[in-house]
């Protein structure tokens, strides 16, 4: 029913759209599927609107709906919702409507958190399945011991047992249930309207939330962060007791959403209980995933079901981005700076859960000031701001798709003149490392980029051992030349 969706508390009150048509004219899906004319559906985030304004409240049949719509082709990246006046995000109304629409969970990733705490771990991943990831098989073959360079053991980083308990009761409790919304968060919608939101960074006391997608592909990623906070004698907690956000499960529909925000109550509880309120996510999904958690837990009645999961949450966190931590301390990076950058031509790119989700409190041009602290020359490059394509479950199913829209991504970032692209989100940097020389090698281009994280640059910079700390070598497109040539190797 129209109406469920309406007190869906992801959902905002669409009844106020305008019709003005800046979501599909920013939207990455409506451009590519509107530019193949191969597809059948293009994707319109307007017109979806506008068909759930025209249905009947109480008699519509959402599966009619589901069924007539392609909600299969939203990457999720939020573009609309960083564009609509009125605030609403057709993002979120698609994956309401995928989900009353969907039969069943995805259940190998359901499983994958139900047994790890994790959404998706390299064991899910069959070598042979992933060709179209040129050189990924044999990064993927010896990433067990590459993890042992790193310091790290096993192939993902491991819960305890104590821990799956909790989160197994957690899903159990959840699966069938649907949160109502019973009041409406108007802080988000306020600070959207006016464009502002004030937020004080921290630079000590920090809740370190690590990512599954991170650790497969990137580990060295994560230590290249506590190599500089450690440098910089920041305090903070790397607590293994922390499941994963759920982000990635959630957006490829094999995690309900219940399931989702319950789970990250349960983190929320634990940097409470540690004293560490401050939590600082290494990877852009988990930022929008655990600020969406919160803001919606101020709006739904948990009460028992906190109970039931013997929670004790009590709304005290306070949800940023690692690189905005870096971002307030990048004087006293500065001042540790052992390898000058300059001569590299860096692109950013920042990763839409941060830059579109929250609009209102992203830092304008974050990653391009903390990169250009070691020296490398940041350029501008047109398709900045567009999506990188992953889309999720695209990224594992249909990965033609997503790199319709990478493709776009990597030509425009070539353009400019850069061959070094720096991220704040491991999707993104996976989604275009991977990638590329596919896409290089079936449009006969050459686009020459290297790819890493901005903790990677920043620690490189700073004298970390670019195979033992930063992991270099699990990346698919060499960045040993560039070091070469200012001298880190």
């Amino acid at each position: 029913m129209i109406n469920n969706i309406h007190k869906d508390p992801r959902v905002t009150n669409f009844y106020g759209c305008i019709q003005c048509g800046k979501c599909t004219a920013a939207c990455p899906a409506a451009r590519v599927t509107y530019e193949d004319y191969a597809v059948d559906k293009p994707y319109n985030p307007r017109e979806i609107t506008l068909k759930l304004l025209l249905c009947n409240d109480i008699n519509n049949d959402i599966n009619e709906l589901v069924n007539e719509l392609p909600l299969d082709k939203c990457f999720n990246c939020y573009t609309c919702k960083s564009v609509c006046p009125k605030g609403n995000s057709v993002s979120d109304i698609v994956k309401v409507l995928r989900e009353a629409g969907r039969k069943e969970h995805n259940r190998e990733l359901y499983d994958s958190f139900y047994e790890t705490g994790l959404s998706i771990t390299l064991d899910l991943l069959d070598p042979d399945g992933f060709d179209d990831w040129i050189g990924f098989k044999d990064i993927l073959c010896r990433m067990g011991n590459i993890r042992k360079e790193l310091g790290l053991d096993g192939t993902h980083r491991k819960v305890s047992q104590d821990t799956m308990r909790e989160i197994r009761k957690i899903a159990d409790l959840t699966k069938n249930i649907q949160f109502r919304k019973i009041k409406e968060h108007v802080t988000g919608k306020e600070a959207h309207i006016t464009g502002k939101e004030k937020r004080n960074i921290p630079r000590n006391g920090i809740y370190l939330f690590k990512s599954c997608m991170m650790d497969m592909h990137y580990p060295g990623a994560t230590k290249s962060m506590k190599y500089i906070l450690d440098a910089l004698e920041i305090n903070y907690i790397d607590d293994p007791r922390q499941s994963c956000c759920t982000g990635f499960g959630y957006y490829a529909d094999a995690i309900p959403f219940s399931t989702a925000l319950i789970a990250n109550a349960r983190n929320f509880a634990l940097a409470e209980e540690g004293g560490y309120k401050n939590i600082a996510t290494v990877c852009v999904t988990s930022y929008g995933m655990l600020r969406e958690s919160k803001e919606i837990l101020e709006t739904v009645n948990t009460d028992e079901i906190m109970r039931k999961a013997g929670l004790n949450y009590k709304g005290e966190v306070n949800i940023y981005h690692i690189s905005e931590i870096f971002y307030h301390l990048r004087d006293r990076i500065k001042a540790k700076i052992k390898h000058d950058f300059s001569g590299i031509r860096v692109a950013t790119h920042h990763g839409c859960h941060y830059t579109k989700m929250f609009r209102q409190s992203a830092i304008p041009n974050l990653l391009d000031d903390l990169a250009s602290v070691t020296g490398a020359e940041i350029v501008d490059y047109r398709e900045k701001d567009l999506c990188c394509g992953m889309g999720f479950d695209h990224a594992l199913h249909n990965r033609d798709y997503s790199r319709s829209v990478a493709y776009i991504k990597l030509r425009s970032v070539m353009g400019s003149g850069a061959e070094l692209v720096v991220y704040a989100c491991p999707g993104c940097q996976i989604t275009l490392d991977r990638n590329q020389r596919y896409i290089e090698e079936t449009n006969n281009e050459r686009f020459n980029l290297a790819h890493i994280n901005h903790a990677q640059l920043i620690a490189l910079a700073m004298g970390a051992d670019p195979y033992k700390v930063v992991g270099i070598q699990t990346h698919s497109n060499r960045i040993e030349p560039i070091l070469e040539r200012i001298g880190v190797l």
